[in-house]
């Protein structure tokens, strides 16, 4: 893998910690064996903020573009006309912070629309490395996180995607249902995690339907199996949900996100399903203290999806999505 690297964030407006975020991913793309200068460019996509308010993710972009001696560009495209639109970085409100290093760039896309699948496009449209290391604006990375990414395009150059091992992060030793939610992150269904992957420009050719419920499981079949990896060497870190309604409601999300995917892109399937659950070593590798959590995992899940298919009658796929509360109070222990 030959060129730069752009690293594309999807950010909420009511983010509460998005420097952090970035921190982490400056520190990860600045590891010693990666090619100098290899994060090219910084692209966020600031979803559900109206004209002439400001946000807290706002602020933490301006701070770390700062403090790391970068200029920092502020567009609205929606607000411009449609030749503007037609070049994707015509109408850029540039606000100049410094001009000390040449790379990386940083670009904050600012939009009233909210969703992560309009966010994942924008990105798409604004990114223009060859290579784009997609992030949440939640999450923290592992040091050797993105040169893992990077190696394992190195050395299996047909991987059009390679995704990140995500590790939940449990919160003074979680609650009933964060322990619960982080079971299955132990084993490796073969299937990308959104939190965090690499993914080459040339892998897709068109836009992400902007109703998707769960993106990375449609990202899996759309680039196609076999050019889809992930590797457990490469990990980031995030918080699961901790009660009863986020986990329900998230569980909700997954079942009518695989129903969407097999009731309107069935034709992505032929290849095989999204996820390969491997049940023997699943059992296997579970101690007997935590078999009540799975005995309530698969009640959960059949609840969901159950619910997720009665919903679905009267509504369409995206009334099913919620987000989620996010990062604060991060204290990175028992993960």
């Amino acid at each position: 893998m030959t060129g730069g690297l752009s690293v594309a964030i999807p950010c909420r407006a009511d983010e509460p910690d998005l420097g952090a975020t970035l921190e982490s991913l400056f520190t990860a793309c600045q590891h010693p064996r990666l090619p100098q200068q290899f994060m090219r460019e910084v692209v966020v996509c600031l979803n559900g903020l109206k004209r002439g308010e400001s946000c807290a993710p706002l602020a933490a972009a301006r701070d770390f573009a700062v403090r790391h001696g970068m200029s920092v560009k502020e567009a609205w495209p929606e607000q411009e006309d449609k030749s503007a639109k037609s070049e994707p970085h015509a109408g850029i409100c540039t606000s100049q912070v410094s001009t000390n290093l040449p790379h990386p760039s940083f670009i904050v896309v600012l939009t009233e629309r909210r969703g992560k699948p309009p966010a994942w496009n924008t990105l798409w449209q604004w990114t223009k490395e060859e290579t784009v290391l997609f992030c949440d604006a939640d999450v923290r990375l592992a040091e050797d996180a993105v040169y893992s990414l990077h190696d394992k395009f190195q050395q299996e150059p047909h991987l059009r995607l390679v995704a990140a091992r995500e590790v939940p992060v449990l919160q003074h030793e979680g609650t009933f249902w964060s322990r619960m939610g982080a079971l299955p992150y132990r084993f490796d269904f073969g299937n990308a995690g959104g939190r965090l992957y690499m993914m080459r420009k040339s892998a897709m050719s068109g836009a992400m339907p902007e109703d998707l419920l769960l993106e990375d499981a449609w990202l899996t079949v759309a680039v196609g199996r076999r050019h889809v990896a992930k590797d457990l060497r490469a990990r980031v870190f995030f918080l699961p949900p901790a009660t009863w309604r986020d986990c329900f409601a998230e569980r909700v999300r997954t079942e009518g996100g695989k129903l969407q995917i097999r009731r309107v892109h069935g034709e992505l399937l032929t290849e095989g399903p999204i996820a390969q659950y491997h049940w023997r070593q699943f059992l296997r590798d579970i101690a007997m203290h935590e078999y009540p959590l799975v005995a309530c995992s698969l009640g959960v899940r059949l609840l969901a999806r159950l619910w997720a298919w009665v919903s679905l009658k009267r509504k369409d796929f995206y009334a099913l999505y919620r987000p989620f509360s996010s990062t604060k109070g991060w204290t990175p222990t028992n993960r």
